[in-house]
């Protein structure tokens, strides 16, 4: 099964052409949205890839789950609990047998120390909605935008975005880790890290013009690790122009390989 995470800035709207053929090059079996805000965008792209969707209001952007495999459950958790910004869960069942739980994130942004508490707070309905996939041993995954920076990373603010400069300055020299590690500690893996190890601390998905953080992410929780066969972050031409976030990518084998 190969997923891509994808925010798509703002809906992308007068984008959804060179959204798609970003996305088509990856061969994806699913594909998760973060900012999926334009309908119109959203079944241009599903059309195109030949895909099944569903959409999630949040209390910010919406969520999308596109799937080539039919999608058999869905529920908006952020229409459910009033946040975080978006948080959609949806099963995809594949003509093998196999189904995948998949939930797509979207949490509050800047790299502030005070919008890391807002996401810390975020992440707890996150992690409670999950809870009973965990409760349950079943393995699901968690994608999107989690505006959070990996504890790996190595960080070079020059790279950054203005804003960020900022932020780094106001907080003394540094953007806060905490979201990501508590995802760690509650025993989620994040993919491109386990497949590229040491390069994943300096790979880059936002901005497509300051490529100078990884704030979105593929992580599992319950695959073992055998499974993982590939990840990345797509970084060609066109997704540099398409959205002000790279796609990143994650290959997982079916459990019977």
């Amino acid at each position: 099964m190969r997923i891509l995470s994808y925010n798509i800035l703002n809906g992308g709207e007068g984008r959804a052409d060179p959204l798609a053929e970003v996305i088509e090059a990856q061969r994806a079996d699913i594909v998760a949205l973060v900012e999926a805000d334009n309908l119109d965008v959203v079944e241009r792209i599903a059309r195109r890839l030949r895909m099944d969707y569903v959409r999630a209001e949040g209390a910010g952007h919406l969520a999308a789950l596109l799937s080539r495999w039919p999608i058999v459950e869905s529920i908006n958790h952020a229409a459910l609990r009033g946040r975080p910004q978006a948080l959609l869960e949806a099963q995809v069942a594949e003509p093998g047998g196999d189904s995948w739980v998949i939930g797509v994130v979207h949490l509050h942004a800047r790299a502030f120390d005070a919008d890391e508490t807002v996401r810390e707070e975020e992440l707890t309905e996150v992690l409670g909605a999950f809870a009973r996939q965990r409760d349950a041993g079943r393995p699901h995954l968690l994608c999107g935008d989690f505006n959070a920076n990996s504890p790996i990373q190595r960080i070079d603010p020059e790279k950054c975005k203005p804003r960020t400069r900022e932020a780094w300055a106001a907080n003394g020299g540094g953007v806060p880790r905490r979201v990501i590690q508590r995802l760690l500690d509650a025993g989620y893996v994040d993919v491109l890290h386990a497949v590229k190890g040491d390069a994943a601390a300096t790979a880059a998905s936002f901005t497509t013009q300051y490529p100078g953080q990884r704030i979105d992410y593929v992580f599992t929780w319950g695959i073992d690790a055998s499974r993982l066969r590939d990840a990345w972050i797509e970084t060609d031409r066109l997704a540099k122009y398409a959205s002000d976030h790279f796609p990143v990518g994650a290959e997982i084998g079916g459990s019977s390989d």
